[in-house]
């Protein structure tokens, strides 16, 4: 593992590279801002900073996580990490019908988010399944932010915009689909175990950042917010994913295994996912 200055360096270096290399024109603004970029560089290296102190905080497999977090980060910043996959995009649930058939409701705040399906072709449950995939990618990402210390309210319009689109990357991109196939996997694998299903979370995020996937997420959670906030968001969120990549992931998987047990209805997507595989089998 590098040094921790040489994580920070690379890290928040890293941050307004991936401005430069994912959203160009705004990184020509920032250029012409000399000050403005200085702030956004800043929220960056702190962003990486913090990451390697809470590395060092739980080097090897975290235990009594929220009070060692608690020696580092506010109360306030802690509350917002216990709600970071409580943050919903829609709920899909699978339904037997009297005929025999399935049919799966998509709901966001008990309204309809998406109109009812009946699984009668592969086709319909691979469109299921990825809307699922897309739902799954998204909390993970607004979990991210909670982690970086960013609460964002997207409104019902962002969060569905935000949903087809990855949905739509998801569909086009095998590489995204055995990600996210290979996360199930480990997440019901890991039984009970927070520190393993918190390691499955941690590199969807990670193959989601390798695939560009997450910037993409981030920029239309984002699309409310004036040009440089986004920018400073995704520079803290660049900064903390190379920070945790350059070290393991000791950090965001600590956070994440802080509350991974009880996301209840993030887990449910993951069931969701296996049962709609478990239907596919009898078509």
């Amino acid at each position: 593992m590098a040094s921790q200055s040489d994580i920070v360096t690379k890290a928040s270096e890293g941050a307004l590279e991936d401005i430069q290399k994912n959203s160009p024109e705004d990184y020509a603004k920032l250029e012409a801002s000399p000050d403005l970029k200085a702030k956004i560089f800043q929220a960056a290296r702190a962003t990486a900073n913090e990451c390697v102190q809470l590395t060092k905080e739980f080097a090897g497999q975290p235990k009594d996580i929220a009070e060692r977090l608690a020696k580092h980060l506010s109360a306030d910043r802690i509350k917002l990490i216990e709600g970071g996959l409580i943050i919903p995009t829609f709920r899909l649930n699978v339904i037997k019908q009297d005929d025999g058939k399935h049919r799966v409701d998509l709901t966001r705040g008990g309204k309809p988010f998406s109109p009812s399906k009946v699984l009668e072709s592969s086709n319909d449950i691979d469109w299921a399944t990825i809307m699922q995939y897309a739902s799954i990618i998204v909390e993970a990402v607004l979990m991210v932010l909670s982690a970086v210390g960013i609460s964002i309210t997207p409104s019902d319009s962002v969060i569905e915009g935000t949903i087809r689109e990855t949905a739509t990357i998801i569909q086009s991109s095998s590489r995204m689909e055995r990600a996210v196939e290979a996360f199930v996997s480990a997440w019901d694998a890991a039984g009970g175990s927070a520190y393993a299903k918190a390691k499955a979370l941690f590199y969807l995020i990670k193959d989601s950042y390798s695939a560009g996937i997450l910037w993409t997420i981030i920029k239309s959670l984002c699309s409310q917010m004036k040009w440089y906030d986004w920018l400073e968001t995704a520079a803290k969120v660049s900064a903390m994913l190379i920070a945790s990549l350059l070290s393991d992931g000791v950090a965001l998987i600590a956070e994440i295994a802080l509350i991974v047990l009880s996301a209840v209805d993030f887990a449910r997507k993951i069931a969701n996912v296996i049962h709609l595989a478990d239907i596919k089998k009898t078509l």
